[in-house]
């Protein structure tokens, strides 16, 4: 079970994390979380760039140099960390889920719409090539859906689907994100709304 966490999302999250950190062993967590341990350290791979995360310090080594650096965001490290202390890795059934049918996605499904999917749709709706070039870019695998759609694999095993529909005479454009069904063994919806954040930012920047 979560705890729920909602306050430490905003107020010193990453003091919060790393306190609790110090509670745990890279064993523990490896076991826990479906990871690699080396040493006292785990092996965390986030949009395919691996990382050594020293515990209980947190020291982080890239592994990966033609991969974007992710753990330089503090939103990033925020989430790793709670994967670390809190999260399980649960195997996915193969279903994907949307944010309104996460546990708690009524709750900040508006925010989750502006946050993702709108600021999907209207930045990438009437630029479906420089979507695709992107997603490439990032490791995205192109699947069946709208007139654009990838899949991403966040973390090992935890896979997100974006879909995205250019305008037509009557409708703006319009984008859909699902996440793999063992999201929610890991992270409440705030959460989840965090990591779309994250992959949006991710697809922004890349070149």
């Amino acid at each position: 079970m979560l705890k729920e966490i909602t306050n430490n999302y905003r107020e010193k999250p990453i003091e919060y994390y790393r306190s609790e950190l110090q509670k745990l062993d890279a064993e523990i967590i490896a076991a826990r979380c479906g990871l690699r341990q080396d040493g006292e350290a785990v092996l965390f791979t986030i949009m395919g760039c691996e990382y050594r995360i020293a515990i209980p310090s947190f020291t982080c080594e890239k592994l990966t140099p033609d991969k974007p650096d992710f753990l330089a965001s503090q939103m990033t490290q925020v989430f790793v960390l709670h994967f670390l202390t809190q999260g399980s890795f649960a195997e996915s059934t193969g279903r994907f889920i949307s944010f309104r049918e996460y546990p708690g996605g009524d709750l900040y499904y508006k925010a989750f719409e502006g946050r993702c999917l709108k600021r999907l749709a209207f930045t990438y709706g009437i630029r479906l090539v420089t979507f695709r070039e992107k997603c490439s870019l990032l490791g995205g695998k192109e699947i069946s859906g709208g007139d654009a759609a990838y899949e991403f694999e966040f973390m090992p095993g935890f896979l997100i689907r974006l879909t995205i529909w250019g305008p037509d005479e009557e409708f703006p454009p319009a984008a859909q994100m699902l996440f793999s069904d063992n999201f929610p063994v890991s992270f409440l919806a705030e959460g989840a709304a965090g990591i779309g954040d994250i992959l949006i930012g991710a697809i922004k920047r890349a070149l």
